[in-house]
């Protein structure tokens, strides 16, 4: 394995996890707020929860991204180690 397929592996999964918490937080700020009795407002939280697991699964991919980085960057600095 190469080890910049690695480093664009990882930022590949870090750039999909940033969007997708982008796309979560978006859907999230848009829910509609029933206002039927301005003190009893509301909102269907389905939606909201499901995009919160989004937002975590998102968060959980940027961590194993971030590590795939690292490990790629620990790997260069052996590399140069054993090579000098």
């Amino acid at each position: 394995m190469e080890i910049n397929s690695a480093f664009s592996s990882g930022l590949y999964g870090l750039n999909q996890a940033s969007q997708q918490i982008t796309e979560s937080s978006e859907k999230i700020a848009n829910q509609p707020v029933n206002s039927e009795n301005t003190e009893n407002s509301s909102y269907d939280s389905q939606p909201v929860t499901a995009e919160l697991i989004n937002m975590k699964l998102a968060e959980i991919q940027a961590q194993a991204s971030a590590k795939v980085i690292t490990t790629a960057d620990e790997m260069v600095g052996s590399l140069i180690d054993v090579s000098v």
